[in-house]
């Protein structure tokens, strides 16, 4: 996540003349950041925002999709959910990818759908968060099937270069987490997670 004063660094920028799409490094936090942004070109002035931080391996898993082509079937789709608690109350995110060029070929130039979903939300029984009522930010964007492998394979070379930082964060949790337990053990010893 961002913190005050720093600039994020953008792996992809692509901008159309209504919306932008960002994908920002957090790999730091096991993620990457993916934000939606609609404006008014002519006002200039940005309508709405929505982002979503999506674990790697999901996006590792959409990068593979769509490189080894099983993406490209009408009614593919990747939905993420998340979210987090903000000011007292949970928000929930849906981040979702859809392969759809319309049943008559309608949307054939831009078959890539990337939508993200922000409203209230609600924890579920395993500790994850669902959706609950309408989203109050909903932004979605259209890709062209070249321009959208081009992004898939700027993330893919950015993983595959970030792959150490990557395991160095997973180590330093799995450490954080082993001496945490360790402490909670009244006889010093691990105890079972």
């Amino acid at each position: 996540m961002n913190t005050e004063g720093t600039i994020k660094y953008a792996i992809v920028e692509y901008t159309t003349n209504k919306n932008f799409c960002n994908v920002y490094d957090a790999v730091g936090i096991e993620r990457l950041e993916w934000e939606l942004v609609s404006y008014d070109r002519e006002k200039r002035v940005h309508l709405d925002r929505a982002n979503a931080y999506l674990p790697i391996t999901r996006c590792k898993l959409l990068v593979h999709q769509v490189l080894s082509g099983l993406a490209y079937k009408q009614g593919w789709k990747m939905e993420v959910f998340g979210g987090s608690f903000r000011e007292g109350s949970i928000e929930s995110r849906l981040f979702k990818v859809e392969y759809d060029p319309g049943a008559d070929g309608k949307f054939a130039r831009f078959p890539f759908r990337l939508s993200i979903n922000i409203g209230p939300g609600k924890k579920t029984a395993t500790g994850g968060i669902a959706p609950e009522g309408k989203p109050t930010t909903s932004i979605w964007m259209r890709f062209p099937d070249d321009d959208w492998l081009g992004i898939c394979l700027e993330i893919r070379d950015f993983l595959l270069v970030h792959q150490r930082d990557l395991e160095n964060v997973r180590r330093t949790e799995q450490l954080t987490r082993l001496a945490s337990r360790r402490k909670e053990s009244p006889n010093g010893r691990s105890v079972a997670a």
